[in-house]
């Protein structure tokens, strides 16, 4: 069971499951997706936790589920299943739906036991719960949405991008002396490399910030080393 969003180690208790549809859509015609939300509740009675399993939707696209869920994108967890085909005859598609149904109630099954098993963790640093002004939270920030950024995939990562963005620009507007314009291109370069430019952008920034302008120079300086070398 992989998340694109959301971890074994913290589940919300609030699960988006979705897959995309090859051919025929049971739930409704011309559907590109089937999504389904599986709430666990955490007000357990005696061992047992109460689970909602709604009624599985058809929608047209990812990009439409996208929608829907980004205004609240940080109370879900998200678990694409693999693509649901369905077979040509009859007594193959009843089977396959079947089988289908069995693989969905094992993972909600799963993620229950996740939930049971959850451990409490400091909760993230959200944009809006950071001061209007205060350097030190926007980096912070920058430094979860990075890390955050590089490991998820899917909606997630879309729905991250977002957030990003919306941190890059209160933070240059607030703070222009700070070039997250260029952070944020280095957000995109790929595997060490990329994670060597972000660790020494904010390494730069948080000179800035104490005031110790030579480090500052010297973080500038490798981090147009790699720019460089990448454009060669």
């Amino acid at each position: 069971m992989v998340f694109e969003k959301g971890s074994n180690r913290n589940p919300s208790g609030n699960l988006i499951l979705y897959c995309n549809v090859i051919g025929e859509n049971p739930v409704q015609p011309g559907g590109g997706i089937i999504a389904s939300n599986v709430v666990v509740s955490f007000l357990k009675i005696g061992a047992n936790y109460p689970v909602v399993t709604f009624p599985p939707v058809a929608l047209p696209t990812v990009a439409d589920l996208r929608n829907i869920i980004d205004v609240n994108i940080d109370a879900y967890d998200i678990i694409r299943l693999p693509d649901f085909e369905m077979p040509e005859t009859q007594e193959a598609a009843n089977n396959y739906i079947q089988d289908q149904m069995e693989k969905f109630n094992q993972v909600v099954m799963r993620y229950v036991e996740l939930c049971k098993k959850r451990e409490k963790k400091e909760p993230t640093i959200r944009p809006e719960d950071l001061p209007s002004s205060g350097v030190e939270g926007y980096l912070e920030a920058l430094a979860n949405l990075s890390l955050e950024l590089r490991k998820s995939t899917g909606l997630a990562k879309e729905a991250t991008q977002l957030k990003v963005e919306r941190v890059v620009n209160s933070f240059s507007s607030l703070h222009p002396q700070y070039d997250v314009d260029n952070f944020k291109k280095a957000l995109n370069f790929p595997g060490n490399q990329g994670e060597e430019l972000i660790r020494l952008y904010l390494k730069k920034f948080n000179a800035i910030s104490t005031e110790n302008y030579e480090d500052a120079v010297a973080y500038k300086r490798m981090i147009e080393e790699i720019e460089t070398s990448s454009r060669s």
